[in-house]
């Protein structure tokens, strides 16, 4: 990151109030793309070399060369994607009053849909990635309207969202204030065993910062 690039500020989200606005780590964002863009030819040359193994009969490594090739494609092809419409936006990720907001992403998060945040990897307290572990995963992804890309991604993830590292504020802290608005959130007012209700946000808001 760089020394002279701003970590977070304050803001305020359209749907889910006051908030922190923690910028995206545009240093890290362009190399990742970088390396994204790289993948690509590689995948590329895997497919390419495997067609040959396969017409010389070598099927085995043939076919391991193919599906490793096309797996580079698709994930260099789909993270350059993503990245470049990071580049797109200052702000990484909105941790506000009554929920958050990932951009690029499906639009904002109730912390009514929320039922932890931690990393499972990292039981030291050390978050290796921001990782948010959801109360419905089907409800979540019906009331969002996720793709199927996306639903079978939530899957693989076990249910949990993947917020990643590519901000400019450090995992860990970006972790210990989402916990804390989550127990703000969650604390007053309620009654023991008492569940929220999940509500149902717009998939598209503009973002408004507070003069």
């Amino acid at each position: 990151m760089a020394p002279d690039q701003p970590i977070e500020s304050h803001a305020k989200h359209p749907v889910l109030g006051p908030a922190i606005a923690v910028y995206d780590d545009r240093a890290k964002t362009k190399r990742t793309l970088i390396v994204e863009i790289a993948l690509v030819p590689i995948g590329i040359m895997g497919v390419f070399l495997g067609n040959s193994d396969l017409s010389h009969a070598n099927t085995l490594l043939g076919a391991a060369e193919i599906v490793v090739g096309i797996f580079l494609v698709v994930y260099g092809i789909r993270g350059a994607i993503l990245d470049y419409r990071r580049l797109g936006h200052r702000i990484r990720l909105m941790i506000a009053r009554d929920g958050f907001e990932l951009y690029p992403g499906h639009g904002p998060v109730s912390w009514n849909d929320v039922a932890d945040i931690s990393d499972p990897r990292a039981p030291d307290g050390q978050p290796r990635t921001l990782r948010v572990q959801l109360n419905d995963r089907r409800s979540y992804a019906e009331r969002h309207g996720l793709s199927v890309g996306a639903r079978l991604m939530l899957a693989l993830n076990r249910g949990d969202l993947i917020l990643g590292t590519g901000m400019a504020m450090p995992v860990v802290d970006a972790e210990r204030l989402m916990r804390k608005r989550l127990f703000e959130f969650q604390s007053p007012g309620a009654a023991p065993g008492e569940q929220p209700t999940p509500s149902p946000f717009p998939r598209t808001r503009r973002l408004t910062r507070k003069r």
